[in-house]
């Protein structure tokens, strides 16, 4: 399971950087022959790969401990303190994912059911892949979080024990 926890965000990692680099050529396609009408569509494009590359890449960051977190007041915090946001954070962390694979979980069925597109005229944008991502995603974070919470009791009684 924590080889699974440390590949998984890996890879959709790097899912994330090469779907973002062809967006970065899809914005410089558009951009550069505009003036001949040979490729439009790159907002639709952009407007669907955004949430997905974002989506992608909250796995690592949370894995790697690299998640944004405001300092300010957490420094102020001793140890015990600490691990008290950390488990609030992380138990926080699985209700939204939850919310969210639970919510859209609907919508990506009923998209996959009828192809739903966006976009009229020069391009016609699939949707339905984007919310799988966001879906499958938002279940590897619930994963993720529910671990650092268990990693955090299991390390709790591992002082504890060494305490005594």
């Amino acid at each position: 399971m924590l080889n699974f926890l440390k590949k998984t965000p890996e890879l959709l990692q790097s899912v994330a950087a090469i779907w973002l680099i062809l967006v970065a050529i899809t914005i410089f396609a558009e951009v550069t022959f505009r003036n001949f009408g040979l490729f439009l569509g790159a907002d639709q494009i952009v407007q669907n790969s955004v949430p997905a590359i974002v989506f992608l890449q909250v796995p690592f960051a949370i894995a790697s401990g690299t998640m944004l977190r405001t300092t300010l007041i957490y420094d102020f915090f001793k140890e015990r303190g600490k691990r008290i946001v950390n488990r609030i954070s992380y138990i926080i962390g699985v209700l939204l994912f939850t919310g969210i694979a639970v919510g859209g979980w609907t919508d990506m069925i009923k998209g996959w059911e009828i192809g739903e597109y966006q976009g009229i005229g020069a391009i016609e944008f699939p949707v339905y892949p984007i919310r799988t991502v966001i879906i499958f995603s938002s279940i590897i974070i619930v994963i993720i979080y529910s671990t650092l919470i268990i990693k955090t009791f299991v390390n709790d009684r591992k002082q504890t024990l060494n305490l005594n």
